[in-house]
């Protein structure tokens, strides 16, 4: 099975409170949500490490990754996410991500875009 970063987009996704993107996404909304959460958060795609992946019968993996990145100063920063992907046809259907620390990658976040508006307001 591919990781599940590499296994196509679901049809459906739910980041949990903190997220820069908190809420449910579906279809067309979630790569916008996606491209936000990396552009904010400053989040290191080709970093991303799949630490274990635990099968719960033939339809739902639980997935056990570490991020990091670096924030607006260029510090890093690391954490554990859990996935709880669904999976129908080989293709994910579902996807709830929980953050280690949902505080870290919302202040990041808010750091990043109040740089980012005050860069355009100067434009």
């Amino acid at each position: 099975m591919k990781p599940a970063h590499e296994s196509g987009s679901p049809r459906h996704i739910e980041l949990n409170w903190g997220h820069p993107d908190s809420g449910v996404h579906r279809g067309a909304a979630i790569g916008p949500a996606r491209h936000r959460m990396h552009e904010l958060t400053g989040l290191d795609i080709p970093a991303i490490s799949i630490d274990e992946l635990i099968a719960d019968g033939p339809t739902r993996v639980v997935v056990v990754a570490t991020n990091s990145g670096t924030d607006i100063h260029g510090n890093p920063w690391r954490m554990t996410v859990l996935e709880l992907v669904d999976v129908a046809n080989g293709k994910i259907t579902k996807k709830r991500l929980f953050y280690q620390d949902t505080a870290l990658p919302r202040d990041i976040s808010l750091e990043r875009e109040a740089a980012l508006a005050q860069k355009a307001g100067e434009a």
